[in-house]
């Protein structure tokens, strides 16, 4: 059928007709509930992002440079290295750049939270050390006798920062071994120490949240002073428990 010239001249000159009141309110309530819907949608594909990536090791530290490189970019984040001090050894961690690691130096239990509310510092931390003469041997050190304990770490990625950590095996003569380490691909999003994502791993199991007690960092400066900062150092994880 052929609509004339005029007749389609006539319709863009008629002015627009109200909706009625119901029709409105549907029309509106319509849009409401598709935004809400679209809102969802893009709150479940930002949440599908978080991710726990975990990387299982068998690492040992022989204090010669080893290195954690948290998400595989290619730029270590944290570093392993042994100093001696006269009769005295150390073997401490330290952040690469700008990262950090959390304040409470000892060896931490699976289940607690690393993430903005931590207290978190950005220099070296002694793990183990000892102290030899010509008699014996004492080893000391936050790390001694650790099996699977936990560090929480945060570092940086592309300007933002991201929370993880790391798991150590430390036996009573010093000799220490990465077995884990993880951390969460969302920035300011907490991780949880022992949580690996969707990966099986016998050797870790995520508890409820721990509360840690305060705790002062174990520096090189205990070695230093030989056997009266041993007894230091004794004397202040003492107070802590």
């Amino acid at each position: 059928m052929r609509v004339s010239e005029g007749s389609n001249r006539d319709r863009r000159n008629k002015p627009p007709v109200p909706l009625g009141e119901t029709l409105n309110k549907r029309m509106i309530a319509y849009a409401t509930a598709a935004g809400a819907a679209g809102v969802s949608v893009l709150a479940l594909a930002q949440a599908a992002t978080a991710k726990v990536v975990y990387t299982k090791t068998n690492q040992i530290i022989t204090w010669t440079g080893e290195k954690i490189d948290l998400n595989h970019d290619g730029t270590p984040d944290f570093g392993f290295g042994g100093y001696g001090i006269g009769n005295y050894f150390a073997g401490d961690v330290a952040p690469l750049r700008f990262n950090k690691m959390m304040s409470y130096t000892g060896p931490l239990p699976a289940g607690v939270s690393v993430g903005p509310g931590g207290k978190f510092i950005g220099e070296r931390l002694l793990m183990v050390g000892d102290i030899a003469n010509s008699v014996s041997t004492v080893f000391l050190g936050p790390w001694i006798g650790a099996q699977n304990k936990y560090m929480g770490l945060e570092f940086n990625i592309k300007g933002t920062a991201h929370f993880g950590w790391a798991r150590f095996s430390v036996s009573p003569t010093l000799g220490v071994t990465l077995t884990g380490y993880a951390y969460e691909t969302v920035s300011l999003k907490p991780i949880v120490t022992g949580d690996i994502g969707g990966d099986d791993d016998s050797t870790s199991n995520a508890h409820p949240a721990v509360r840690l007690p305060e705790m002062q960092p174990a520096t090189l400066g205990w070695l230093a002073q030989g056997a009266a900062g041993l007894s230091a150092w004794r004397r202040e994880e003492e107070a802590v428990a």
